[in-house]
């Protein structure tokens, strides 16, 4: 049974649009972390910007399935991003290096764990209010 008027479009609309903000915040924090005196990897503007995009829109699709089709979806939507966020903290403490072979410092948590933050609070706030 549909809970809402909620279109797909609608919700693949507030997925980019989340994901464009974290795209955009996530960049502008990397060179915030990097005047910091954080290590930034080579190439890490790419990475982050599709890494910041992707799982908002694929988010956007959990949350248009979740508040079309389940009584309380918008809640179950909320308690998935918060947990998804906490557990995207544990690659963040336990990566020695990225998947091409470089070797990350002790700097790395810095770098990513806000940008994991930023992502999480997106997922929650701006897909429901991006997809209206």
């Amino acid at each position: 049974m549909a809970t809402t008027n909620l279109t797909f479009v609608q919700a693949l609309k507030g997925g980019f649009i989340a994901g464009i903000i974290a795209a955009g915040l996530n960049n502008i924090w990397a060179l915030i972390a990097q005047a910091l005196g954080v290590t930034i990897p080579a190439g890490f503007v790419f990475p982050v910007t599709v890494s910041s995009i992707f799982p908002l829109v694929i988010g956007a699709v959990i949350y248009f399935l979740l508040v079309r089709f389940a009584s309380k979806g918008k809640i179950i939507w909320i308690i998935i991003s918060v947990g998804l966020t906490v557990l995207s903290f544990v690659p963040v403490f336990n990566t020695p290096q990225l998947p091409d072979g470089t070797v990350l410092d002790r700097t790395f948590p810095l770098l990513v764990g806000p940008m994991h933050v930023i992502s999480g609070f997106l997922a929650v706030w701006a897909i429901p209010k991006f997809s209206k």
